[in-house]
């Protein structure tokens, strides 16, 4: 049972970074097919839910940090954040 409590949270954040990883290319090859004129109108109003984001993530995070342990706290808020960030940065609005 120890065992899994070890290797569950680095799964989760494997499978995580994999989701995020995939995400990020196929919204790169969606925006490199796109019009120059349409690249630039979306650049002059382009916002970005950057922090929106990482407050999300830092939530988030903390919940599932305090659910191991509070030894894995900081973990758990830092991982959040950082996911939550690239999740915000990747939404336009």
């Amino acid at each position: 049972m120890e065992i899994l409590l070890i290797i569950l949270p680095i799964i989760l954040v494997v499978l995580a970074l994999v989701y995020v990883v995939n995400e990020s290319k196929k919204r790169a090859a969606d925006k490199s097919d796109k019009k120059v004129n349409q690249n630039k109108k979306r650049k002059d109003h382009r916002e970005d839910h950057m922090t929106v984001g990482m407050v999300v993530g830092m939530c988030l995070g903390t919940a599932i940090g305090t659910a191991f342990g509070p030894e894995h706290l900081a973990l758990g808020m830092s991982v959040g954040m950082v996911l939550g960030m690239l999740v915000g940065m990747n939404i336009e609005g």
